[in-house]
C-alpha cells in the first residue's frame, strides 16, 4: 500500500511514525515522509566524488538515482547496534526531494498522539538541532529526528533563503511602503525546529514583519490565540485587531499544525484568524488536507517567498 493511503485523518492530533535504530539509540520519523523501506545492499551503492562526507553514494531505484546518506555517521552516533546484519534504507520524500537514509534497523510503526510527544531541550540533546522532540513507548525513549535539518547540512540550498527581489517583483511594486505596513502587524509562528524558527525570524525581520511571537509546539500557540481572543472580547474588538495571522508547521509536539488549524476554524470566536501552513510536507496531497481543516494558505519550506506572499495577502491586502 502506498504510504499516502495510510496517513491518518487530518486534524486528529495523531501521528504514525517509523521507529528505527542508530546504534543503541531509538529514533523516529513521520510515516508521511517515508516512501518505502529497502534492504541494504552495499554492492548496489556507487560512490560519488567530492560528496559530503556522510553521503555514501547513489543507488538505483526504479530507473532513478537516489542519494544514500549514512544517518548514523551524520548524527555522530558511536554506539554499536545489535542488528549489524539488518541495516535498511529509509527512502524518504519531502521538500520535493527523494533521499535514502541508511539505518541500523527498523523496529515497528507506531500510532501515537502528538500530545504524548514532548519538546526536547536543545541544551540537553547530545544530537543538537537534528532532534526536536521525544516520546517514551514501553520504556524506550524514542528521539524524533528532524531530517530537514540533516539535509540542510548536506544541501545548503535547502536552507531558508529569501529572495526579496523575486517576491517584490511578482507581488508588489513599492518595497518601502510594503515594509512599513508589515511593521504594524502581529504574527504568531508555531514551529518546533529551533533552526527554522531562527531563520523565519531573521527573514521576517528583514522584510518588515518584526512583531512575531514564536512557539515550539502547537498547543502553546493555540492557548495564546485563546488568550488574545478573551482579551479582544473584553475590549469589544475583533481578534484580528490583535493578531493578524498564525503560521504553523505540521509536525510538532503536543499539538500538530493540522489539528491546531482545525481547532481554530471550528471555533466561531476565533475562526476569522488566517492560518497559513508552512511545512516541508506541503505537496498536492497535503494541500488537500490543509483545505480539509480550513487553512487559508500554505507554502513549502523551500519557498519562503510564498510564505511572505501569503502573509501579505492575508495581513495587508485584505485590510
Amino acid at each position: 500500500m502506498d504510504r499516502r493511503e495510510i496517513l491518518l485523518e487530518s486534524g486528529t492530533n495523531e501521528i504514525e511514525f517509523v521507529e528505527f535504530m542508530l546504534g543503541a539509540q531509538n529514533f523516529g520519523v513521520n510515516v508521511a515522509k517515508v516512501r518505502e523501506i529497502l534492504s541494504y545492499d552495499p554492492n548496489g551503492v556507487t560512490a560519488v566524488p567530492v560528496a559530503y562526507h556522510t553521503v555514501m553514494g547513489m543507488f538505483i531505484l526504479r530507473d532513478s538515482t537516489v542519494p544514500l546518506i549514512d544517518l548514523k555517521l551524520h548524527m555522530g552516533t558511536t554506539s554499536e547496534s545489535e542488528n549489524k546484519d539488518r541495516k535498511v534504507i529509509l527512502v524518504c520524500e519531502f521538500n520535493d526531494m527523494v533521499n535514502g537514509f541508511l539505518v541500523d534497523g527498523v523496529n515497528q510503526i507506531h500510532r501515537s498522539s502528538w500530545k504524548d510527544i514532548l519538546p526536547i531541550s536543545q541544551f540537553i540533546s547530545q544530537y543538537g538541532p537534528s532532534i526536536t522532540s521525544s516520546i517514551t513507548i514501553n520504556g524506550r525513549n524514542i528521539l524524533m529526528i528532524d531530517l530537514e535539518h540533516v539535509l540542510s547540512d548536506i544541501y545548503p540550498e535547502t536552507r531558508l533563503v529569501y529572495q526579496e527581489e523575486e517576491e517584490d517583483t511578482e507581488h508588489t511594486n513599492d518595497t518601502e511602503k510594503r515594509h512599513n505596513e508589515r511593521e504594524n502587524v502581529y504574527i504568531v509562528v508555531a514551529e518546533d525546529s529551533p533552526i527554522v524558527r531562527s531563520s523565519i525570524k531573521k527573514i521576517c525581520d528583514d522584510v518588515g514583519y518584526q512583531n512575531i511571537r514564536m512557539f515550539d509546539n502547537g498547543l502553546d500557540a493555540y492557548n495564546h490565540v485563546l488568550e488574545l481572543a478573551d482579551r479582544a472580547k473584553n475590549e469589544n474588538r475583533n481578534l484580528t485587531d490583535l493578531l493578524a495571522a498564525l503560521v504553523t508547521d505540521i509536525e510538532m509536539p503536543k499539538m500538530d499544525g493540522l489539528t491546531l488549524c482545525r481547532n481554530i476554524k471550528e471555533d466561531k470566536s476565533i475562526s476569522s484568524l488566517p492560518v497559513i501552513v508552512f511545512s516541508s510536507l506541503v505537496n498536492e496531497q497535503m494541500i488537500a488536507k490543509c483545505k480539509t481543516v480550513g487553512a487559508d494558505g500554505w507554502a513549502n519550506k523551500l519557498k519562503i517567498a510564498e510564505l511572505i506572499y501569503e502573509l501579505d495577502k492575508h495581513c495587508l491586502d485584505q485590510k
